[in-house]
């Protein structure tokens, strides 16, 4: 990227804040910085646009051949100058103000998109690690969707949501966590409500994975900076089966989340919505159940649903196999197959799922959400459940016990339920789901290596193992290092937030884990939060979807490994 393309990229990014900072509360001090933005912006495209003429080895030649762009950043100049005029001498520049900016923004996206290749090679230097691509990639989906969500057709009112609000729904969305500022079924409409589908679906699989996979689909050779990107995301060491892989992930993904929406759907109808509301909200809460996201089109999430089993045990299964992660759910589908196999061939004997992960993934998953239905229901059925029936009851704690972990969908009301439940469920919500799945926290792959751990420790084994398999001590190392990170992004959010806000600690702290969880559940106290509240929680959702991992990777720096040993030193430890 030359000089002169960095000056039309520099104005490319002001021209992203300025959109921002029109969509904010109208003061004197957002008016300043709005007219130094734009000012700034017209400065550096001419400058960009005299310098490269002035370069140019042949001018006229250039103007020839560059006329167009010439002629609009003409009249972009003399629009937003005559808007500027009126603004300050006559005060009634709004109908050109708007053109202005309309033009303004159109011509810096010509621009700038105009040499997508050679920005697409700017942002490979600048993310030269996989991590960093993802990272960057999950930043620019956030602001894309906040800019959506800023946009007027975007809610009821018609003036689109304020610059902190469209932030904090974008990253909740994107994300998969489902914290929510305003109501997303009154708040929005259709069209605000198709921007948090795209944004769930994106996020539950990124945006990387959907680009790759398109390029599959196309037919189109992935570079090795790609598939290091893809394996990297996908945690796979072995690189020749990617492009399988990533077809068999999108696709499933997609087959699972139709199928969801059909049974969905048809329960919608049968309720009485019409057809369109219907297939819409199905759809929606298909993605969103499956992506983990937990945002519903229902002002009290599901609780006028607790007692419909259909609509509570369809979203319960999608959630099951969006925090599994896609792996496991390939082994789960081979291992059908091989049982269906083998009774049509008379075969009646006992099939197992092939893979340590995947049988530690579904053990584990089997006995949290045992343990979190059991401990929901003795905890509650007497308090927040005492109106219920007993199938009611067990129908909600079963359902509470599946969302605890990964989604932050609610069958009865949070903001009834007792300090112990709540110290209960902040539990359930750090471990979260599995590794490669759409859901948040530490992950139930770390919890099982560490367990082995303390079991060998207690034995007095030298060697950790879950069954007749090893662990081994980088994994190990890794699992406690996502422990101490998890700890450490909670503990310091909750503390922050104990000084920013007037709340009770125990919903602050359970506000900070879900968003560092990416669960979503409230106690209700995320619409009264501060602007710095809202941007912490902000920050904890995107750490959270991320993984410590992916984050502690892309901040690390690049150091040449030396081959020198060092000798050990004695360190008191207990």
């Amino acid at each position: 990227m030359d000089k002169w393309e960095r000056l039309n990229f520099i104005a490319f990014i002001l021209g992203a804040i300025a959109l921002f900072a029109e969509r904010a509360s109208p003061s004197l001090v957002i008016a300043i910085t709005v007219h130094i933005l734009d000012f700034s912006i017209l400065a550096l495209l001419l400058w960009s646009a005299i310098g490269e003429i002035a370069n140019a080895k042949y001018r006229w030649n250039y103007i020839r051949t560059h006329w167009a762009s010439l002629l609009f950043l003409v009249a972009f100049t003399g629009l937003l100058l005559f808007a500027k005029f009126l603004a300050f001498f006559v005060s009634a520049a709004d109908t050109i103000s708007a053109l202005a900016v309309m033009l303004r923004n159109i011509f810096l996206v010509l621009k700038v998109f105009g040499r997508m290749r050679r920005l697409f090679k700017f942002f490979q230097r600048l993310s030269a690690k996989p991590a960093q691509t993802v990272l960057i990639s999950f930043l620019l989906v956030i602001l894309s969707g906040a800019l959506g969500l800023m946009l007027p057709a975007s809610t009821v009112d018609g003036n689109g949501l304020r610059v902190i609000d469209a932030l904090f729904t974008a990253t909740s969305a994107v994300c998969v966590t489902g914290l929510i500022v305003v109501d997303t079924a009154l708040a929005l409409t259709r069209t605000g409500q198709f921007i948090i589908l795209v944004l769930i679906q994106i996020g539950g699989l990124g945006i990387m994975l959907f680009s790759f996979f398109v390029m599959i689909a196309l037919h189109k050779r992935l570079s090795l900076q790609d598939r290091l990107t893809v394996s990297y995301m996908l945690s796979e060491d072995d690189m020749l089966g990617l492009s399988r892989s990533v077809r068999t992930i999108v696709l499933s993904t997609l087959s699972i989340e139709l199928a969801g929406a059909i049974a969905l759907c048809s329960r919608f109808l049968s309720l009485g919505d019409s057809l369109p509301d219907a297939a819409f909200k199905g759809l929606f809460h298909a993605v969103s159940a499956f992506c983990n996201a937990g945002f519903a089109l229902y002002s009290d999430s599901l609780e006028s649903f607790r007692h419909d089993p259909v609509v509570t045990l369809a979203i319960a299964f999608l959630i099951i196999l969006g925090g599994i992660s896609f792996g496991v759910i390939n082994d789960l589908k081979a291992w059908a197959l091989s049982i269906i196999k083998g009774r049509t061939r008379g075969s009646w004997r006992v099939h197992r799922i092939s893979g340590l992960n995947s049988r530690v993934v579904l053990s584990l998953t089997a006995i949290l959400i045992f343990t979190g239905f059991c401990g929901f229901y003795l905890l509650e059925h007497r308090w927040v459940m005492a109106s219920y029936d007993l199938g009611e009851q067990y129908l909600a704690a079963f359902f509470q016990s599946v969302t605890l972990r990964t989604a932050g969908f609610n069958s009865v009301s949070f903001s009834q339920l007792r300090d112990g439940t709540l110290l209960f469920m902040i539990a359930f919500m750090f471990i979260g789901g599995a590794s490669g799945s759409t859901a948040g926290g530490i992950k139930i792959n770390s919890l099982a290596a560490m367990l082995s751990y303390f079991i060998a420790f207690i034995r007095q084994d030298k060697t950790p193992k879950i069954g007749r398999y090893s662990v081994s001590a980088e994994k190990i190392g890794r699992a406690f290092l996502i422990l101490f990170f998890g700890f450490s992004v909670v503990f310091l959010g909750t503390f922050i937030l104990s000084l920013t806000e007037d709340l009770p600690f125990l919903s602050l702290l359970f506000e900070a884990t879900s968003a560092f969880g990416t669960v979503g559940l409230s106690t209700g106290i995320t619409p009264s939060l501060t602007g710095i509240g809202k941007s912490l929680i902000i920050c904890l959702m995107f750490i959270g979807r991320l993984g410590p991992l992916t984050i502690l990777t892309a901040a690390s720096a690049k150091y040449s490994q030396g081959k020198h040993e060092y000798p050990a030193g004695d360190l008191a430890i207990g």
